[in-house]
């Protein structure tokens, strides 16, 4: 069956709800409807002239006896499945009364989020777990690391580390060259469940069957067409408007920057962490604060309605706990 990219989608609210072991509650979806017998994070269809916390209201008391006190924004999902295309508003919750229970008969359970991954969800929620899953840092390898055995060499030492989540940058290597040594650190991250994001174009990242793709600012404002669904992508971003573009190209979260003046590029205005905060702070979208920082900094990010640091020299030494 083709897929209809123009048609308009189904606006579905999605709830994250989390409880004081900070385990989320999910229920099972009943054999008969789409997706039936896939688990998934509980919510429903936003009804026509209805608003999407109105619909989360209604249908998490429906639903999971759940009465919401406060639930803020998490993420947007846009998804195409063969025969709908669907929207997910999704929506974090800390903050609740009543005990959740399966209203309609169906399956519920609490559940640890690094366990989320073993069970089975529709494909549009494997978005929101790998946004429930995303480590508060960023680390950035690049060439100005050193010559390509230095830059895996810190790459082995961030894994070591514990970092789960690394951006891959050689922008002025040859073809074969950074095939070569990308190559390579993708063997070194896979073997060690740690996500590389390569920051080069989908058709290399294609190429190289890497699963993440990091895009630059340029790519985000010129692409045109719809991108693989079966990549993550992050994306750089200098101001409120490339978020905008990065959010409704489905990105998994962004990178703002620069928010301080860095020795890399001292000609670049700095945002501030009024500017940034203001900026991060206007879609439901992970953030992370890139430019001048040190991992000490996450704390004051975190403040600015960012999610995490991301930097290249802040990681080039060990940080203690």
């Amino acid at each position: 069956m083709a897929i209809n990219h123009n048609a308009k989608p189904l606006t579905v609210v999605v709830a994250v709800i989390q409880n004081e072991h900070g385990q989320v509650l999910i229920s099972q979806r009943a054999k008969h409807a789409h997706q039936g017998g896939l688990w998934e994070f509980p919510g429903g269809k936003v009804e026509q002239a209805e608003s999407s916390q109105h619909a989360l209201r209604r249908e998490l008391l429906e639903e999971v006896n759940i009465s919401i006190e406060s639930a803020k924004p998490l993420l947007k999902i846009n998804h195409h499945y063969p025969d709908l295309f669907v929207c997910l508003d999704v929506y974090s919750v800390t903050h609740y009364q009543g005990e959740a229970m399966g209203m309609e008969g169906q399956a519920i359970k609490w559940v640890d989020i690094s366990h989320l991954e073993n069970l089975a969800f529709p494909m549009a929620n494997k978005a929101i777990i790998k946004s429930l899953m995303l480590p508060r840092y960023y680390p950035i390898v690049d060439e100005s690391i050193g010559s390509a055995d230095q830059m895996l060499a810190h790459l082995m030492g961030l894994i070591e580390q514990g970092y789960s989540m690394i951006q891959w940058r050689a922008k002025s290597l040859d073809t074969r060259a950074y095939k070569a040594i990308t190559k390579k650190a993708l063997v070194l991250s896979r073997e060690r469940n740690v996500t590389l994001f390569l920051n080069t174009s989908i058709d290399m990242a294609m190429a190289l069957s890497a699963q993440a793709v990091h895009l630059n600012t340029q790519t985000i404002k010129n692409l045109t067409a719809d991108l693989p669904e079966n990549m993550l992508y992050a994306a750089s971003c200098h101001s409120g408007e490339d978020i905008k573009q990065a959010h409704s190209l489905g990105a998994l979260f962004a990178v703002l920057s620069p928010v301080c003046r860095t020795e890399s590029h001292p000609e670049a205005r700095a945002l501030g962490w009024v500017n940034f905060g203001s900026m991060a702070g206007k879609l439901a979208m992970p953030i992370f604060a890139l430019g001048g920082l040190a991992l000490t900094d996450l704390e004051t990010a975190v403040m600015n309605n960012g999610y995490g640091i991301s930097g290249i020299r802040g990681f080039l030494t060990k940080v203690s706990d």
